[in-house]
Parts: structure tokens; sequence; C-alpha cells
């Protein structure tokens, strides 16, 4: 967020008043703000990328939440979060996530974190042709395949022998639909 953009928020919380675009006069708010960063604010203060009026006004409670990394027990209940809205997703009859694929899935480092899982998730529900998640289906790096090049030659499904219908619009949880394999 820009600097400007910065003392706007802070006399905004500070004040509890807001001018809305076009309008001369102000209106009283009453908000409270949830705020998210993986920026380091001391870093970023003493760098003069952030204010420090704003920090102290935004970290009234601040919640510290530890990287998935340092949180592994909480892989396999995200992981079958993710495994069951994309199963429904795609209307595909899988009902869990192999021994194997599951212990890769708890000793890889997740350096993006939870987005990184569910996006491996949709990865692996779009792949898998079985029951269930199998090792195959999950990205090399995490599988722990070293060799890219080999998954022709291992019989690890690139993409499904019946193919990706690209066309396909698959249903999403609010009603829409979208365009995904």
């Amino acid at each position: 967020m820009s600097l400007t953009m910065q003392v706007k928020l802070y006399r905004v919380l500070q004040e509890g008043k807001v001018r809305p675009v076009g309008s001369n006069e102000e209106s009283d708010v009453d908000v409270r703000i949830i705020a998210a960063t993986n920026k380091e604010f001391e870093k970023e203060i003493a760098e003069g990328r952030f204010r420090e009026d704003l920090y102290y006004r935004l970290s009234v409670i601040p919640i510290q939440v530890p990287p998935l990394r340092e949180r592994r027990e909480d892989i396999p209940l995200l992981a079958r979060h993710f495994l069951e809205s994309f199963r429904k997703t795609m209307e595909k009859p899988i009902n869990g996530i192999s021994p194997e694929a599951m212990r890769q899935l708890e000793s890889y480092d997740w350096p993006g974190n939870v987005r990184e899982l569910e996006n491996t998730m949709e990865r692996a529900v779009a792949l898998e042709s079985g029951s269930e998640i199998s090792l195959p289906v999950l990205p090399d790096r995490i599988a722990g395949y070293s060799n890219v090049g080999a998954a022709a030659n291992s019989g690890r499904p690139a993409i499904p022998a019946e193919g990706v219908d690209l066309k396909r619009k698959w249903p999403m949880p609010n009603g829409a639909t979208c365009r995904r394999p």
C-alpha cells in the first residue's frame, strides 16, 4: 500500500470519518480492520515503506500464524478439506488420500503455504483416475521424484488417458461455473 494510502487509512481509523468520492461532506464510520501480511513490519517501518503510526493503530490484537511447515499436524485436515471441495466441484468419486501420498504431503515444506496445498489438491483431484489420491498425481517436487522428464516412462499421469475437457464448465460452490480441467 502506498504511503499516501496509508495516511488516508490511518486518518479513517483515528478519526472514524470518511469522505465518499464526489462528496464534500464526511460520514462517520465504525469499522474494525483485520489485516494480514507476510512482511516483517519492523523491517518495513525501518526502510520507510510502512508508517509506524499505522502499524500501532492496526496491531491491537496481533495474531501470529506460523507457516504450514511449522504446523504439519494441520496438513491432513486441510488436504482432506480441499479434497472434499474439489471432489464435489469436479464430480469425481475420490474417497481419500493414499498413505504414501499423505506421507509426502506431510513431509513437504510448503513454501507457498496453504494456497500451495490447495492448488496441489486441485491438481491431484483433476489428474486422479482412481478412488484415492495417489503419489503419482502429486507434483514431482512433492512426490519426491527427481527426474521430471521420467513421467512419461514411469506411468505418472501427466495428462489423463481420456484427455482433459477444457470446454467443460465445472460447477463452483457459489453456483457460478468456470472452465477448468
